[in-house]
């Protein structure tokens, strides 16, 4: 996949999440307009995706693993699966990136209008 195509993928999925995030939040505010759940379960949702990539990634090495890397005590046969297990997990672990990033932009963009008030701020420009 091309990096245009990767970035397009992201923005559509971070106006998915932003638009089921305004949705949960619209909702929150009209039941239950005391308690900030949303904002706290994005913001687990979040750090639990990170902790994820960087657990998975053994942290943020983008390189991939060979078997030569290994200790040489160890036989070649168990090198090469201790190899493909380490590959596989950055597979998932750049997978897990195209859910944590748009998501991570939700966040953002949820905390600077709350302490800022940029949405606000917006409409009085056009209005």
């Amino acid at each position: 996949m091309k990096a245009w195509q990767k970035a397009l993928v992201m923005f559509g999925l971070f106006c998915g999440f932003e638009a089921a995030y305004q949705l949960c939040l619209y909702f929150e505010r009209t039941y239950f307009p005391r308690t900030p759940v949303c904002t706290l379960v994005l913001g687990l949702l979040v750090c639990g995706l990170l902790i994820a990539v960087v657990v998975l990634n053994r942290g943020f090495d983008n390189s991939p693993v060979s078997p030569d890397s290994y200790s040489h005590s160890i036989p070649y046969d168990r090198r090469v699966e201790l190899a493909e297990k380490a590959n596989g997990r950055k597979k998932t672990a750049k997978r897990l990136m195209y859910l944590f990033i748009p998501l991570a932009f939700v966040l953002s963009l949820d905390l600077l209008d709350l302490y800022f008030d940029i949405f606000d701020r917006i409409k009085e420009l056009f209005s």
